[in-house]
């Protein structure tokens, strides 16, 4: 037994220390003080989930606050939490420190599926930069470990949907591969299950595959009827999918009343209103061309590589001595992308060959594809409120490209420089002893003071709230997963719909939203004196429901008054 994995472990060199540059620095700051514990969680949709999962794992089913069943959340991630939130029973901070833990693990996963990607194409030095990349780069780290949500998860079960999709035959022994199509359909279904937009990338996948196998297998039972074949194959790997998406239609019909969760139905009709902070929809080419190629994390598909060509930029210009305008950053934009896309064009020409079998080994095509169909739902579909962890499917793609780039590169290189290659290895490892010293430094930044976390804003809110409120009360307020996820003794009541019930939707969008936060006997309104003063669907809604009742204060800035509710 230790023999075997002492063979496997020599034969595993990158997979081990993945494992352990994801997992021992969380280890180290999952044990950390309450106060490292609270920032690290820098998302409030983290904490949707989190009181979601807490409440399943009590026993209160899916609902958010304990009143109304809601189904605003991508249902793998919910349902891989909740055993771990069984722990907020004794300590609301130990589920925290252990989902950093399951985090870790499961982006050391995602890390290990893009290096074999790569290395199976003949890449196994630019796939381990771009696992390492992964585990390493602070925008992907930030997304897969400090938000809380489905992001690293998706990833994972994307890398490992594709991976399959990649080395999965349709034939074997000149018959239809049904194992191999089932599990393949299967692991399509924990991808959709994993984010539901991940439909996109199964559906171009699906015609990848598809179209691989157009030809059936030299089999005398096959030849005479090709189309049959086609069906044969379509059937094996979208049934999978098929009934995976009927059970969890039915399942929302029949449990929540819609067939799609709430979430994703609010941000479509926020984008019908006006006057809104929730952002304003795509409404022509100019806006999909502008949101396509901007840096903006949130609205930018593409910014892990947009944000730094950006930057490039900007320093270009300062280092010119040039105005840092809105105009001359595009024209430096357009040089410098420019300039890159000549380097690449040069090298992918010198090596057409690799690279045109390696981009078609990774599907890069059809991926490309899925990453553009998902972008256009969001843009053309009238969705606002889009979130950075959105676009991990494009991270990876821009991550299989550079590794792709860099192989080329590298066989470049060791036809003109023999000798590079006997340098590749110390070179390697340089590289990923910076990268290493880069990623540890970027974690101790990570540490807090000590302190016990009640001046922490999640909790020096709540503290006041229940101080200022009477025991059993029901707040509601916008963006309130944090302050539901530690309260005790109160109620906090989703405002904005995101984790709320489909009929809240429907009385919002009927202007009866006051009227349903009476007869659920909403006691105070709590929140951004702006947003629901002076926005859409707040503002007209509240209008004469507000009596001030007392102001809260956080630092010297951050002011939120405290409403009686009227009915």
């Amino acid at each position: 037994m230790l023999a075997r994995l002492r063979t496997w472990l020599n034969h595993h060199p990158f997979e081990v220390l993945v494992f352990l540059l994801a997992l021992l620095p969380q280890i180290y700051l999952s044990l950390s003080n309450p106060n490292t514990i609270l920032d690290w969680y820098n998302s409030d949709d983290g904490f949707y989930y989190f009181q979601a999962a807490r409440n399943l794992a009590e026993g209160y089913g899916f609902t958010f606050d304990r009143i109304n069943p809601t189904n605003g959340f991508h249902p793998l991630w919910l349902f891989l939490i909740t055993p771990v939130f069984t722990l907020a029973q004794s300590d609301v901070l130990l589920p925290l420190r252990a989902l950093m833990l399951l985090s870790a693990l499961i982006s050391a996963g995602s890390a290990i599926l893009l290096y074999r990607l790569l290395r199976h194409q003949g890449a196994a030095w630019a796939g381990a930069l771009a696992g390492l990349l992964w585990i390493i780069a602070p925008r992907i780290h930030d997304l897969a470990l400090h938000s809380g949500t489905e992001a690293g998860l998706n990833a994972f079960c994307l890398l490992l949907f594709w991976a399959a999709l990649m080395r999965t035959p349709a034939a074997r022994d000149e018959r239809l591969n049904l194992r191999g199509l089932l599990v393949l359909g299967g692991l399509a279904s924990l991808a959709v299950l994993a984010r539901l937009d991940n439909v996109f990338f199964v559906a171009a996948g699906g015609v990848w595959l598809w179209l691989r196998a157009w030809q059936p297998p030299n089999s005398p039972a096959l030849q005479g009827n090709p189309w049959a074949w086609r069906v044969q194959v379509a059937g094996a790997f979208l049934g999978p999918v098929a009934l995976t998406l009927a059970v969890y239609v039915a399942w929302n019909l029949l449990a929540f009343g819609t067939a799609t969760p709430v979430s994703g139905q609010v941000k479509l009709w926020w984008g019908t209103l006006r006057n809104t902070v929730y952002g304003f929809p795509v409404k022509n080419w100019v806006d999909f061309g502008g949101q396509f190629f901007t840096d903006d994390a949130e609205l930018g598909p593409w910014s892990l590589a947009t944000a730094s060509l950006y930057a490039a930029a900007e320093g270009l210009l300062t280092w010119l001595g040039q105005a840092v305008s809105v105009p001359a950053r595009r024209m430096a934009l357009l040089g410098l992308g420019g300039v890159l896309a000549a380097l690449a064009s040069s090298l992918v020409w010198a090596e057409r060959k690799f690279v045109r079998s390696a981009a078609v080994s990774l599907g890069l095509l059809p991926f490309f594809v899925g990453c553009f169909l998902q972008i256009a739902y969001y843009k053309f579909g009238g969705s606002v409120a889009q979130q950075p962890w959105y676009w991990m499917a494009q991270m990876i793609w821009l991550l299989l490209g550079l590794g792709l780039l860099l192989a080329a590169l590298l066989r470049w290189l060791g036809r003109l420089l023999p000798s590079l290659g006997r340098l590749t290895p110390a070179l390697g490892g340089l590289a990923a002893l910076g990268l290493t010293l880069f990623y540890l430094g970027h974690l101790q930044a990570a540490i807090r003071q000590p302190g016990d976390g009640r001046n922490h804003f999640y909790l020096h809110r709540v503290h006041w709230l229940q101080a200022n409120v009477e025991l059993g009360a029901r707040v509601a307020i916008t963006g309130s997963g944090n302050l539901g996820y530690f309260s005790q003794g109160i109620t906090i009541v989703n405002m904005d719909g995101l984790m709320n019930t489909v009929d809240y939707l429907h009385a919002l969008q009927g202007e009866r939203g006051a009227q349903y936060l009476a007869e659920l006997g909403v006691d105070y309104i709590f929140g951004n004196e702006y947003i629901l003063t002076q926005t859409n669907p707040y503002g007209p809604m509240l209008e004469g429901h507000l009596q001030p009742y007392s102001q809260y204060l956080f630092g010297e800035d951050r002011v939120l008054p405290l409403w009686r509710f009227v009915p």
